[in-house]
């Protein structure tokens, strides 16, 4: 596994060091980098005076052991070296770009890109219980148990039904890393009351005793399955799987969920031929909402008058 860092995510750590009150720099040690950052200005061509920038930053990167506190949290997660060939470091300008991505190539092969404030630099713990978190998200992601797929939504959501099971996924999904990281006696950055919380309001129409099923389930679970969490976070009530229409769940034909469902003599005749001949495995059982059937209904009158 190759590391690569950004210029800027370099430079930003490495001042951020220079200028620590935490854990101040030895005077003569400060001394140095600056004298030989000074001496780069004599560069006169731009790339090579970067160039130069960069290799000096990187070499007080390494000596103030800034890269070694970035490595040895990624050798809690041996599967990282074996699974990715490149691991990719850069700066998040603020704390909502921060998150680890996994990009897959077929020239470079699979890359772990983690975004991150250089400020948590001046914070070793912090920084350690991110990363732990950010680093976990990816060894799941590369994890053939767990059965990654970045598509996070179920076929026949509307925008709004796919952005709230992307909020809930990423719930569960945290909720069973953190579980997994604490119960290893490793620091995380959220802790089980407030999980807890976040979990009851997002599934706040269970009733209780199912919460504590599920969410002790999810806490505990050694290793979670990328399917189960969608499915649950997709139809957390069941709708899809109901043997007839129900408040609320989506209609079959445009996919929106619906409270209107039409009458089942609405679901006859032309009307019903007209639905079968653009949704041919659908049957009346699965019924519609009164949109869809008002639509196919004028289709079902068109094709009579035409004949």
């Amino acid at each position: 596994m190759q590391l690569r860092y950004d210029d800027d995510f370099v430079e930003g750590a490495v001042f951020v060091k220079a200028n620590s009150r935490s854990a101040p720099v030895a005077y003569l040690q400060l001394r140095r980098f600056h004298q030989a950052r000074e001496k780069l200005y004599l560069i006169l061509d731009p790339d090579e005076r970067n160039t130069a920038f960069f290799k000096l930053h990187l070499e007080w990167f390494r000596e103030w052991a800034l890269e070694k506190a970035l490595l040895d949290l990624a050798a809690e997660f041996p599967r990282l070296r074996e699974t990715l060939g490149t691991l990719v470091f850069r700066k998040a300008r603020v704390k909502s770009d921060e998150g680890a991505e996994l990009y897959v190539s077929a020239e470079t092969g699979r890359a772990g890109v983690v975004a991150l404030r250089v400020e948590r630099f001046e914070q070793p713990p912090e920084l350690a219980r991110f990363l732990r978190h950010e680093f976990m998200h990816v060894h799941d992601m590369v994890d053939p148990a767990y059965g990654y797929s970045p598509r996070l939504h179920l076929p026949g959501q509307n925008a709004a039904q796919q952005r709230l099971t992307r909020e809930r996924y990423r719930l569960l999904w945290d909720i069973t890393i953190d579980g997994r990281l604490l119960g290893s006696s490793r620091s995380t950055v959220g802790h089980r009351e407030q999980h807890r919380a976040s979990f009851d309001r997002a599934f706040g129409f269970w009733p209780e005793i199912k919460r504590d099923g599920l969410f002790e389930g999810l806490w505990k679970t050694p290793s979670p399955r990328h399917g189960d969490l969608l499915a649950l976070a997709a139809d957390p009530r069941g709708l899809r799987s109901s043997p007839e229409p129900t408040p609320g769940a989506p209609c079959p034909l445009c996919g929106f969920a619906t409270f209107a469902w039409a009458d089942a003599d609405g679901l006859r005749g032309p009307t019903a031929a007209a639905i079968q001949n653009e949704f041919p495995q659908w049957t009346p059982a699965q019924g519609a909402c009164r949109r869809c059937v008002e639509i196919y209904r004028h289709v079902g009158i068109a094709s009579l008058v035409t004949v």
